[in-house]
């Protein structure tokens, strides 16, 4: 799906719903089509997410980075597990959130089926991925490893004044600082 005429004449790019292969490809699509448009004006990354595929929004998040425009992130609603690595992703200063979403964030989850070999290949994927995954976030926030690694020991919620104190965004959005989004 191309940009729409509204999106790209305001640079925003939607991320709705669950994350899926789908919809990465979509935002690959819109990413690069804004990029090819201006590489010297920003990107706006609306998310609001319940997250879905690690893999997906690890294809979104390289595709972010390797971005050639600025990019800013804004959190509204929900916030959730692989959406929180996007979110935190934007450019540092240009990560908001509305005043009243939530962030929650938890252990890479999945499952596997097949032989014991088959099993065991799929439960130290899944390790390596968390880790990338922990890694990532304390490369965006104010937190160590070790402290994610607490954190999401079981699903962690956060208001929009937490997940700033936690660094995953630079400002919750109000009146007053509406004006940064420009």
């Amino acid at each position: 799906m191309a940009v729409s005429q509204f999106n790209e004449h305001t640079r925003r790019i939607i991320v709705s719903g669950m994350i899926r292969e789908e919809s990465a490809a979509v935002f690959l699509e819109q990413i690069s089509a804004l990029e090819f448009l201006d590489v010297i004006k920003p990107i706006t990354v609306y998310i609001d997410t319940y997250g879905g595929s690690i893999d997906a929004a690890l294809s979104m998040y390289d595709a972010m980075l390797v971005c050639a425009c600025p990019i800013k992130t804004i959190g509204i609603g929900k916030i959730m597990s692989a959406g929180v690595l996007l979110l935190a992703a934007g450019d540092k200063g240009q990560r908001f959130i509305s005043p009243n979403a939530r962030v929650m964030m938890h252990q890479v989850s999945g499952g596997a089926q097949g032989t014991v070999k088959d099993i065991d290949i799929v439960e130290k994927e899944m390790v390596r991925i968390q880790d990338l995954f922990v890694d990532l976030l304390a490369k965006h926030t104010s937190k160590n490893k070790k402290q994610i690694l607490q954190d999401i020991a079981a699903d962690k919620y956060m208001s929009a004044q937490e997940s700033l104190n936690y660094g995953i965004v630079d400002f919750v959005l109000t009146s007053k600082n509406k004006k940064k989004l420009k």
